[in-house]
């Protein structure tokens, strides 16, 4: 059967490939099925309640006063190589700032205190402010000013 014309001596090599036309179909099928139904669930998980519903249950009775409070001054603490500096006064050691931080907090709500070391000062000093501020019982903010020489 070498000699017929039916026959051919080399067989058909198989496919190796694989075949990603099923697979591309699938994930367009189930991408059109999210996008339909996410907006679906979207909106069956939103609970809605109109302003004016929410404005019927908090408002005040007639009898009940408003009363508006004057802010509190925010207490600045600057840190230089001489001192500590706060309303204008300078305060050479970390004891007698904490005495004036104990009268300034004695009759404020808000207790925090923004230290502000200037760019030169030495790392002990800032860490002084830092610990006296704590011992008055108020708490820190640190904020740096920026340098008026870098503009």
């Amino acid at each position: 059967m070498a000699g017929s014309p039916f026959h051919r001596d080399e067989e058909a090599a198989p496919i190796a490939d694989v075949n990603v036309v099923p697979l591309a179909d699938v994930s367009l099928v189930l991408l059109i099925i999210l996008l339909v139904l996410s907006p679906m669930a979207a909106q069956s998980m939103l609970k809605v309640q109109t302003a004016a519903a929410k404005a019927e249950a908090v408002m005040p009775a007639q009898t009940e006063v408003i009363t508006m409070h004057d802010p509190e001054k925010v207490l600045v603490l600057a840190v230089t190589d001489q001192g500590f500096v706060m309303d204008g006064r300078l305060f050479p050691d970390p004891a007698s700032l904490t005495a004036f931080l104990k009268q300034m907090l004695q009759p404020r709500n808000d207790r925090k205190i923004f230290v502000s070391p200037e760019l030169e000062t030495a790392h002990g000093k800032v860490v002084a402010a830092l610990e006296a501020v704590q011992a008055a019982g108020g708490t820190v903010a640190l904020v740096q000013i920026a340098d008026p020489g870098a503009r």
